[in-house]
């Protein structure tokens, strides 16, 4: 993705990696963005979510900005 994005735009790929950084918001690290994911993850794994179906959950540490 980073190769055709730096060849469709001209530019080089370091710049288009910072392109596509810029675009998603950075990788959030390691600190409280994570903390609920991985309640959540645990959660969804546990038996107390057996009884969940159809559901969607979005587990991204908050890269994606979602509504």
């Amino acid at each position: 993705m980073i190769v055709q994005l730096a060849q469709r735009s001209g530019i080089s790929e370091d710049a288009a990696r910072q392109q596509i950084m810029n675009m998603i918001g950075g990788i959030p690290l390691a600190t409280r963005s994570t903390g609920g994911s991985r309640e959540l993850v645990a959660f969804l794994a546990s038996d107390r979510a057996a009884s969940i179906h159809g559901a969607d959950y979005i587990i991204d540490g908050g890269t994606m900005p979602t509504v």
